[in-house]
Parts: structure tokens; C-alpha cells; sequence
């Protein structure tokens, strides 16, 4: 069966900068191939060395955007950020005496953590585990947003405070990434292609033009597919679909999180998408699969 895949979401505590286009996907050709980053059309059977090639090139160019639009802001609120694709970590230190802090929204948060540390409903999140409960109440928006902390405030935290901090912080980053409703969803998308997709068609002709791209990788194919995309998101012809077919497309939530030594990171959504059943339903090879806890399973065509 052909496949369309979308990549499970990861994200960490620095929030995704809008536009998200929520779960990472890949339509590449008839094969299942994960990269992250934007999606060739499902007619295009790339090389595996191409396909590497494009994975990490295309990694470098939305960790680039996003930290650009992070800084700069965007006209966007940048808390309400990132794809969930990139992970940012936090490290702990120990044993150094914290030092009061003056900051409004870190005593709060503080305050809170160390509060919900002390019910039972966070008994697995102090040993750094994501459960349903806390899931839940990081979903519906019933826990106060966690600011950012540093070294020093984390330092007021018990080892289990962190980890409910660590825990609920993590969660909070990837339902936040996630489009609230089908208009969010299809604006994200389009904001994503008119944002970054002229400087990369840019780049990879610039590439073809110099060498350090081959034509027999198939980057003419890729550049030919994306432009399809950046004229359907110029001319407004970009559509989304809900779909609640598992035949069609079928998602994963996992909303998980993990620590070790480099710090935190959290798994959201994987998504499979059966690229010729959905060609021949929707009329299109140019598509997208993604999914939402907030709208369920969609394809966006063009």
C-alpha cells in the first residue's frame, strides 16, 4: 500500500513560532519516506541519497526560519510557537544556592508547580512520566501556562518538582502547536509555503546552477512540486479535508514525553496516509496529511 507519513511531532520548552503546520508530514511518492520540513508531490520518486539530502537540508532551513521568526517576532506571539519538529532543551544543575527571584510569572509559576506536585494527580508526572490525566489537563487548557525558568529558579524546585515542571512544560509546547480548527490548520500551511518556500526554491536552483546539487537526484522534481504548492497558496486554491477513514488516513497520538542527560523532549502525533486511496478520493496527487487532537485527521490538497 502506498503511504504518505507524517513525522511524530516533537517539541521541548521554547514554543513554536506561528505559522505551524501542526504534525510534520511527507508526501514523497509511493513510498513512506520521513523528512522534516515541506513536501514534494506524491508523483515524485526521489533516490535515497536525495532523500537524505533534502531531510537535512530541509532540518536546517526550518530550524533557521523559526529561530529568525522567533527573534524577530513576526507581527506573531511567539508563545504560541514551534513545529513540532524541533526540540529545545533545558539542563539541570545542582547543589548552587538559588537566588531570590523578582520575575512575576517565574514566582507563579513556581508557586504552581510546587502546588501541583503535592496532589496525586501528578504522582507520575513527578517521576517524569505523561499520563492521561495530566494529558488531559494540559489539552483543555485547565493548567496555568509555565513561563520559562532558569538554572537558578529551577533550583527552587525538588527533583520531583522539576519533573512535574519538565513534564506539564513539554506537553504544553506540543498541544499549543497544535491547530485549534480546520482554518487554523490550512492557514498555518499556506503561511508555512509563503513564508519559506521561495528562499528554498531559491537555493536549490542556486544549487543545480552551481553543482553541489545534482539533476540526477531529482532536486528539478522537487523544485517543479513545490512550486505547484506556492502557486496554490498565492492563489488561494490550497483545500483542506476532514477525514475519518482509516483506510484513508490513520494517527497516533502519543503525547509522551522524555528526559535524560541533554534535558527534555516530547513525541506528539504520527500520521499515515494511504497516498493512492487518497488521490483517487480527493482528485489530487499534491497533498498533505495531518492530524489534530482539536480536529482530527485532514488532508490539504492543492
Amino acid at each position: 500500500m502506498s503511504t504518505i507519513n507524517a513525522v511524530g511531532s516533537q517539541a521541548g520548552f521554547l514554543r513554536p513560532v506561528r505559522p505551524n503546520p501542526g504534525p510534520a508530514t511527507d508526501v514523497f511518492a509511493k513510498k513512506a519516506d520521513s523528512a522534516m520540513g515541506f513536501s514534494p508531490a506524491s508523483t515524485v520518486e526521489l533516490s535515497d541519497r536525495a532523500k537524505a539530502l533534502l531531510a537535512k537540508a530541509e532540518h536546517e532551513s526550518a530550524v533557521a526560519s523559526r529561530l529568525a521568526a522567533h527573534l524577530a517576532g513576526n507581527g506573531r506571539n511567539p508563545a504560541a510557537a514551534m513545529t513540532p519538529l524541533a526540540v529545545t532543551q533545558w539542563t539541570d544543575t545542582g547543589g548552587v544556592p538559588a537566588k531570590p527571584t523578582t520575575s512575576k510569572p517565574a514566582l507563579e509559576g513556581i508557586a504552581a508547580v510546587k502546588e501541583w506536585a503535592k496532589s496525586d494527580v501528578f504522582r507520575n508526572a513527578a517521576n517524569a512520566v505523561a499520563d492521561d490525566q495530566v494529558r488531559a489537563l494540559v489539552r483543555d487548557g485547565r493548567l496555568s501556562q509555565l513561563p520559562a525558568l532558569d538554572d537558578e529558579q529551577l533550583n527552587q524546585l525538588s527533583e520531583a518538582e522539576r519533573n512535574v515542571y519538565g513534564t506539564v512544560r513539554s506537553l504544553q509546547g506540543l498541544y499549543d502547536g497544535m491547530p485549534k480548527t480546520m482554518d487554523q490548520a490550512l492557514a498555518d500551511r499556506k503561511a508555512v509555503v509563503l513564508e519559506a518556500y521561495p528562499d528554498e526554491i531559491n537555493r536549490m536552483r542556486s544549487g543545480l546552477a552551481s553543482g553541489s546539487l545534482k539533476k540526477e537526484d531529482g532536486w528539478e522534481d522537487i523544485i517543479a512540486s513545490r512550486e505547484t504548492e506556492l502557486a496554490a497558496a498565492r492563489q488561494g486554491t490550497m483545500t483542506i479535508h476532514a477525514v475519518n477513514d482509516s483506510n484513508l488516513v490513520q494517527s497516533k497520538g502519543e503525547f509522551t514525553v522524555a528526559r535524560d542527560g541533554n534535558g527534555w523532549s516530547a513525541r506528539g502525533i504520527t500520521v499515515n496516509g494511504n497516498a493512492a486511496a487518497l488521490q483517487e478520493t480527493f482528485g489530487s496527487g499534491n497533498m498533505q496529511v495531518g492530524s489534530s487532537p482539536y480536529t482530527g485527521d485532514y488532508v490539504i490538497t492543492w
